[in-house]
C-alpha cells in the first residue's frame, strides 16, 4: 500500500535522507504535479531540554523560509505540523547535489565554480533580505538541477534572528563541522557573515575536490579549523582571492556579498580590458622583432599579433576585431555577425549597438517582453561595474536540441557598444564557458 501523507501527497519513492530529515519524492494529487516531501527530524544526542526547544521553533522557522520566493532558493509550499518534527511539502527540482557532482566528476573549474557560487549567493541575499539565515550552506545543499538551475536547498531548525537566539540559549549549535564558521563553533554566534564563511568552505571543496579542512576525523578537523587558516588551495587560480576573502577567521574581515559577487563575475567574466591592455605591448615587441630581422628597417611594417591557441582572429566590416574559435563557420547579416561550431551545439552572435540608451538593463528588459522562446526563464539581468556592459542571462526549450542557456552581454569598447550573445545546449554550457571569457576579453 503506498503512503499518503495529509490526504493529497502520495509517497512514490526515497529521494535521499540525512542527520535531520528523510526525503521523497511525491505526487500532489490536487496540483497535480510531483513534489519533495521532508519530514525534519530531531537530531540525535541531544538533551531532552535541548531537543525541546528545536521542536518548538521547527515549524514557525520552516514557515518563514517558505514565504521566500527565489529562482536560488527551493521554493516551499506547504508546512504540515507534526510532533515528530514538521513535515516540508517542496517543489522537485530533479538534479544532483553538488556534493554528488564532485564525487563524480572531480573538482571544478574555477569558471564553473564561480558561476555556482554567485548563484548560491543570490539565494542567500534573497533570504537575508527576507530576516532570514542559512547556517548550513556546505556541497550537500547545493542543488544542481538537470535544467541547468542552481538552487539552495535545506535550511537550517532555526533561521530567524529569534529562532537562532533560542537555541543559542539552549546551547544547540547544528551544521556541518567541515563547513561551519569558527565563530559558531566555538563562540557560538551565528551571523550572516557565517553563511559567507559556510559559502567559501563549498566554494573551496568545488575547486579543490577537497574541504579546506580535510582532515582524518572531526576531532583532528576541529583542531586544525582553531589552529589558523586553511590549506593553500593548488587549482583555485583566479578564484584564490575570493576563497582567502570568505575563509577569514574574524567574521568582521570577511569580504561582504557585493565584493564576493564582483570577484565571482570576474572569474566567470575576465575583464574586457585584460586583453586591450597587452595588445600594444604586444604589438611593438613583435615590431621590433620583425625591425631586426630585416637589419633594422621597419619598411615592412607592424607584424600580426598572434591569436590565442584554438582561436583565430576575425576582422568584422563593422569595425571590430576579435578572437573566434577556430574552425567555426560564420555569416553575416543585417549587421549581425553569426558564428557556430560544427556540431552546431553552441552559437556566438556579436553586432554593434550603435545608440545604447543611459539605462541599458531597461532597454534589456523592454526587449525580454518580446521573447517567444519556448519555456523561457530568467537567469539573471544586471547592469555590471562598467557602464554600458551589462548581463542578460536565460534558458529555454529548443524544439531540437533540447534544454538550453544563453547570455547576453553588452560590452563598452573605445570605439562602441556591442552586443555579444552565446548559446548552447545546457549540457555543454560550463565546459564551453571558457571559449566565451575568450571572446569578451579579445572584443576590440
Amino acid at each position: 500500500m503506498q503512503t499518503v501523507i495529509a490526504g493529497r501527497y502520495r509517497i512514490i519513492r526515497p529521494l535521499g535522507s540525512g542527520g535531520m530529515s528523510h526525503v521523497w519524492l511525491a505526487h500532489d494529487a490536487v496540483r497535480h504535479v510531483d513534489v519533495a516531501i521532508k519530514q525534519c527530524t530531531i537530531p540525535e544526542g541531544l538533551h531532552p531540554d535541548q531537543r525541546a526547544v528545536v521542536r518548538t521553533w521547527a515549524v514557525s522557522e520552516a514557515q518563514a523560509v517558505a514565504r521566500v520566493r527565489h529562482p536560488h532558493v527551493i521554493r516551499t509550499l506547504d508546512v504540515l505540523p507534526d510532533p515528530e518534527g514538521p513535515w516540508l511539502i517542496m517543489e522537485f527540482v530533479a538534479g544532483r547535489s553538488l556534493q554528488q557532482v564532485i564525487q563524480e566528476q572531480g573538482p571544478l573549474p574555477p569558471a564553473r565554480v564561480a558561476q555556482i557560487g554567485l548563484a548560491v549567493l543570490d539565494g542567500m541575499t534573497a533570504a537575508l533580505r527576507a530576516g532570514l539565515l542559512h547556517l548550513d550552506v556546505k556541497p550537500g545543499n547545493v542543488l544542481i538541477g538537470d535544467d541547468g538551475r542552481i538552487v539552495l536547498i535545506d535550511f537550517g531548525p532555526a533561521v530567524t534572528a529569534p529562532g537562532v537566539a533560542a537555541l543559542t540559549a539552549a546551547r544547540v549549535v547544528l551544521g556541518s563541522p567541515k563547513y561551519i564558521a569558527p565563530e559558531r563553533l566555538f563562540e557560538r554566534t551565528s551571523t550572516a557573515d557565517s553563511d559567507m564563511w559556510s559559502l567559501g568552505a563549498t566554494l573551496y571543496h568545488a575547486v579543490e575536490g577537497r574541504p579546506p579542512y580535510a582532515r582524518s576525523s572531526t576531532a583532528a578537523t576541529l583542531r586544525a579549523l582553531a589552529a589558523g587558516p586553511p590549506d593553500a588551495p593548488r587549482r583555485a587560480g583566479p578564484l584564490t582571492p575570493v576563497l582567502a576573502g570568505l575563509l577569514r577567521h574574524h567574521p568582521a574581515a570577511r569580504i561582504s556579498p557585493r565584493e564576493t559577487a564582483d570577484l565571482l563575475r570576474r572569474v566567470i567574466t575576465p575583464p574586457r580590458s585584460k586583453i586591450r591592455r597587452r595588445v600594444p605591448a604586444m604589438a611593438a615587441a613583435l615590431t621590433l622583432i620583425g625591425a631586426l630581422a630585416v637589419g633594422g628597417s621597419a619598411q615592412g611594417g607592424e607584424q600580426p599579433i598572434p591569436a590565442p591557441a584554438g582561436f583565430a582572429w576575425w576582422e568584422d566590416p563593422g569595425g571590430f576585431r576579435v578572437a573566434v574559435p577556430a574552425g567555426w563557420p560564420s555569416s553575416r547579416m543585417l549587421g549581425t555577425v553569426t558564428f557556430s561550431d560544427p556540431g552546431e551545439r553552441v552559437t556566438l552572435r556579436i553586432s554593434r549597438w550603435p545608440h545604447p540608451p543611459d539605462d541599458v538593463v531597461a532597454a534589456l528588459v523592454e526587449e525580454e517582453r518580446s521573447v517567444r522562446l519556448v519555456a523561457y526563464r530568467r537567469v539573471r539581468m544586471e547592469a555590471l561595474l562598467e557602464p554600458p556592459d551589462a548581463v542578460w542571462e536565460y534558458t529555454y526549450t529548443d524544439p531540437e536540441s533540447g534544454p538550453m542557456r544563453g547570455v547576453r552581454r553588452v560590452v563598452g569598447t573605445d570605439d562602441g557598444t556591442y552586443v555579444v550573445e552565446w548559446r548552447t545546449t545546457r549540457s555543454e554550457w560550463a565546459a564551453e564557458l571558457p571559449k566565451l571569457s575568450m571572446v569578451l576579453e579579445s572584443l576590440d
